[in-house]
């Protein structure tokens, strides 16, 4: 649980920030004191993120808990990340689909959320089981 916590904060809070970056700064020019006084977005960006990936990320939890002490820490996070990736896109199309047809700054928030979640995916450890003596 702790670890399926810790993949969703991490993506829900370093993929808007990531996105004010690449967005404000490469793709639309804006100066860096623009994209600090739209913290506002961002942060509207991080609620939006946690409630709309509640129901991806409790199937997550339900995988990890499925996975656990049946296949090696390797595999696991395989599967996650294959899961975690499509869950993003899933999301994104059920909100918006013309993300797909045409590219589109759209387009590069899903990339950019799909890359998050499967980095946390890979950086977070799983936490070991405390044995009971």
């Amino acid at each position: 649980m702790i670890y399926t916590i810790k993949v969703w904060l991490f993506t829900v809070i370093i993929s808007p920030l990531l996105l004010a970056l690449i967005l404000g700064v490469i793709i639309n020019n804006s100066s860096f004191n623009s994209i600090l006084s739209s913290y506002e977005i961002v942060f509207v960006m991080i609620l939006v993120g946690l409630i709309s990936s509640i129901p991806a990320m409790v199937i997550f939890g339900l995988i990890k808990q499925r996975l656990k002490n049946k296949v090696s820490d390797l595999k696991e996070k395989i599967i996650l990340s294959f899961y975690s990736f499509l869950s993003v896109w899933i999301t994104f199309y059920i909100v918006d689909n013309g993300f797909i047809t045409q590219w589109s700054e759209q387009t590069i928030w899903v990339l950019i959320y799909s890359l998050t979640i499967v980095i946390g995916v890979w950086i977070f450890k799983f936490p070991k089981d405390e044995l009971i003596e």
